[in-house]
């Protein structure tokens, strides 16, 4: 496994990475704080995955790109 070089570039357009974290973060305030169960819906939580999937699926780079090999 090799770190890519332009990382901080990828980290930066990880959109599905963003939507899982807010996800998680969603999950534990829903669970952990009982007035905002009342407010906030159960199904955040899954419409934030379902659109992280979807994000992974939409915004990915070129093939040559994403790999660096010549296809």
């Amino acid at each position: 496994m090799k770190l890519l070089s332009n990382w901080k570039d990828v980290a930066a357009r990880a959109w599905s990475l963003r939507l899982i974290e807010l996800a998680a973060l969603a999950d534990i305030v829903l669970n952990l704080v009982p007035y905002v169960a009342d407010v906030l819906p159960w199904w955040v939580t899954v419409a934030l995955l379902l659109a992280a999937w979807l994000g992974r699926l939409l915004a990915q780079p070129e093939k040559e790109a994403a790999d660096g090999n010549k296809a």
